[in-house]
């Protein structure tokens, strides 16, 4: 067989592909501050063996998720085959080590520090929220939340019994049921039930830029509508001073979640159900000829009867009103007299179904988490595993997004996140 040897050149397209994947660990590694972490790590390493330090694990583990690996053994492998990788992250290929790329069990001894340190990884995070506040003006000012399921694939209590010795189980999730109603074919009220075994992350994002602002890990079974309500009554100064307003489905409707937004200053979008038992399509506004359905209608009724919709002026902040009009003729109606329904912004308002449409995009944030994180078919157990993973994963995210700020692209900030290479 005859041996075909390749002519080298110059110019080798396959070097600036690989550039390409370069780059972005690069924004990656200047974006995020963590000198501070880095100094507690080697303390606490102290003059232990230090085969591979501990900036180089924490480098490794940044461009492991900057190249969307779903395992450990993945990257490793893609560590054995791209030099220019290794001496990015800090390798060196002439050391006399056994081994050059870190083993398995380096990796998740350094992720088991991590997690004994998430306060800081939780504090590196943060100060990215607020170095994005000093770069964008806007930043922050309209969020949506939501809350995602992070499934494990693991041995599951409950369904197969795995015993609690057992590593390859998973013994930390719990098991949740989500409902759907929707109305079918046949227009009657339909319901489907979905099962989930892990965890779930509750997010907060900008909805300008989809880059996370908020975010907490917790088993499956903890309740979105608490759970967000714990998070904007802890929500920074800095942060709530900035927004403005922020958007929810309708999972997250209640009396108490909107009074709990308005009272740390926020207009709350919030998609409504219809909770009216008694079946009727409409009620009558106080003593009046005003009367409103479930989702914000408002209809003057006529002498004959008739229902005609009335025309929305805006809110009037003195007297915590709608002002709605017939016939020139302005009324007001009071928002306190059903909060539920009645919002700052009136839900049949234009201003309102555009604000609320922004709340897609922490959606695709949830999407990104799954499909470019690889969130959404992990090997992840434990739930100090899966906080200290996804807070690592946000700080890429958004220390991404700051290092393409300060270079001055402005344009895509979320998107950067996408994979350019394939996983092995």
């Amino acid at each position: 067989m005859a041996t075909i040897i390749s002519q080298s050149t110059l110019f080798d397209y396959t070097e600036i592909e690989v550039l390409g994947d370069l780059e972005r660990l690069s924004l990656a590694l200047s974006g995020i501050e963590d000198e501070e972490l880095m100094r507690k790590l080697e303390g606490i390493r102290g003059h232990g063996r230090d085969d591979y330090p501990v900036r180089v694990m924490w480098n490794l583990l940044i461009a492991m998720k900057v190249f969307s690996h779903r395992t450990v053994a993945s990257f490793r492998r893609e560590l054995s085959r791209n030099a220019q990788l290794r001496k990015m992250c800090g390798l060196d290929d002439n050391s006399k080590k056994k081994h050059l790329v870190p083993p398995e069990r380096v990796f998740t001894g350094f992720i088991q520090s991590l997690g004994n340190e998430i306060g800081m990884l939780e504090k590196i995070f943060a100060s990215e929220v607020s170095e994005l506040h000093e770069l964008l003006p806007q930043f922050g000012e309209n969020l949506a939340g939501d809350g995602k399921y992070l499934d494990s694939y693991a041995g599951r209590k409950k369904a197969n019994g795995c015993k609690e010795d057992d590593m390859r189980g998973e013994h930390d999730a719990e098991w949740s049921t989500k409902e759907y109603k929707y109305t079918g074919s046949d227009g009657k009220q339909h319901s489907k039930k979905e099962y989930h075994y892990g965890f779930k992350a509750h997010i907060i994002c900008d909805t300008e830029t989809e880059l996370p602002v908020m975010f907490n890990v917790t088993k499956a079974n903890v309740d979105e509508k608490s759970e967000m309500k714990e998070m904007i009554l802890n929500m920074p100064e800095e942060m709530q001073n900035r927004a403005v307003s922020i958007s929810l489905d309708r999972g997250y409707d209640s009396t108490d979640m909107i009074k709990t937004i308005k009272n740390a200053g926020i207009l709350p979008i919030v998609d409504i159900r219809n909770c009216w038992r008694d079946g009727e399509p409409t009620r009558q506004y106080k003593d009046t000829d005003i009367v409103y359905d479930f989702c914000g209608n408002v209809f003057y009724v006529e002498d004959d009867g008739k229902q005609v919709p009335m025309r929305y002026k805006g809110y009037d902040k003195t007297k915590k009103c709608l002002r709605y009009s017939h016939k020139g003729k302005t009324y007001k109606i009071y928002i306190s007299y059903d909060e539920r329904v009645f919002l700052p912004i009136a839900r049949d308002s234009m201003k309102f179904k555009r604000l609320y449409k922004d709340r897609t995009s922490v959606e695709r944030l949830n999407g990104r988490i799954d499909r470019d994180l690889m969130f959404e078919d992990h090997c992840i157990r434990g739930l100090n595993k899966m906080e200290t993973l996804l807070t690592l994963s946000l700080i890429v995210m958004n220390g991404m997004a700051i290092a393409k700020i300060k270079a001055g692209q402005m344009d895509k900030l979320a998107a950067i996140t996408k994979p350019i290479m394939t996983a092995a």
